[in-house]
């Protein structure tokens, strides 16, 4: 079962990227793509989705490119996932099992409280367990 789609994780992915940033250094979509693994042509789509949620803003010309538009300190993985509409962070659980409700709903809980996390304090924990990633060739 997949919680969060490609498309959740790629956005997600491009706000880390950015927010990694300084506050002022905007970012060329081949940059962002490149240093996040992402396709660029699917970047462009969920740029503009982060664009049109306020997230991040753009700047045209030849030194242009995308920024955060907010502090990532005031931006949070379930607005993130919110504005790129994963199902999981959007909509509760439902069951029509009367005897299971509660169980759902406190799951619903837990995935609200686990995605209520900054954007910095995401940035954090990844560089925190970066270092406990072991790569196999």
């Amino acid at each position: 079962m997949s919680m969060v789609s490609t498309k959740g994780s790629y956005g997600l992915t491009a706000m880390v990227v950015l927010a990694k940033e300084d506050k002022e250094t905007l970012l060329q979509i081949k940059d962002i793509a490149t240093k996040g693994e992402i396709p660029q042509n699917y970047l462009e789509q969920i740029l503009v989705v982060l664009k049109r949620a306020g997230f991040v803003e753009s700047i045209r010309g030849a030194n242009g490119g995308y920024k955060l538009s907010r502090d990532s300190k005031n931006i949070t993985v379930y607005e993130i996932l919110g504005a790129l509409d994963c199902d999981t962070v959007y909509k509760e659980i439902k069951s029509s099992n009367a005897l299971l409700s509660p169980f759902w709903s406190d799951i619903q809980e837990k995935i609200e409280e686990l995605f209520s996390m900054s954007l910095d304090d995401l940035i954090e924990f990844l560089d925190k367990n970066g270092d406990n990633i072991i790569y196999y060739i």
